[in-house]
């Protein structure tokens, strides 16, 4: 059983945050104020359209390896500890499939919603540019050299050369080595 404590901004919202969760098997789901929420044991915290206030204080005082999934407007500045964000607007299947994703360990990242990214750490012998990191999403998605430069408009060569970029930056051998570590870093989302 997974426990999950869900807090954030309107009441309204919450419960009905709470109640999509509680109707997904192996979830422990309770609900709690947001100064309250981080003193009750929980493997994924979900914060549902916080005020600006009540997000910075809980990205301040999460525990350290506590995900946590944003879920709204607020997502506070990466963290470590997986972390997700959606909109509010996401349905039960995405919620769910959110929660054990960031339980798992990994980062979530829905392409319409707005998550800071990692752009270098310790794992990251240097940034990823802007385009790399256009470039790791199609990576991703599984698909080839030819297929990635199709998409971005650009030559093969292009492509592949990017992609060696990538493999280097990750310290990885292989491209799913790279995106395991993306997904680990929060590079890339679901």
């Amino acid at each position: 059983m997974l426990n999950l404590v869900v807090t954030g901004g309107p009441k309204w919202s919450v419960q009905g945050v709470a109640e999509a969760l509680r109707r997904t098997p192996g979830l422990s789901v309770a609900t709690a104020a947001p100064e309250q929420a981080l003193h009750l044991p929980a493997e994924v915290l979900v914060v549902v359209d916080p005020v600006a206030a009540d997000a910075a204080r809980i990205a301040q005082d999460a525990p350290e390896a506590l995900p946590v999934l944003w879920l709204g407007e607020a997502a506070p500045a990466a963290r470590r500890a997986p972390q997700g964000h959606l909109h509010l607007d996401a349905g039960e299947a995405q919620l769910a499939a959110a929660v054990h994703a960031l339980a798992a360990g990994l980062h979530v990242a829905d392409p319409a919603a707005a998550l800071p990214r990692i752009a270098a750490g310790p794992e990251l012998s240097e940034p990823l540019t802007p385009r790399e990191l256009e470039v790791f999403e199609l990576l991703a998605k599984g698909l080839a050299n030819r297929e990635i430069a199709q998409a971005l408009g650009i030559s093969s060569h292009t492509a592949k050369f990017h992609v060696a970029q990538i493999l280097v930056k990750t310290g990885a051998a292989t491209r799913t080595e790279a995106v395991r570590q993306g997904l680990r870093l929060g590079l890339v989302g679901l």
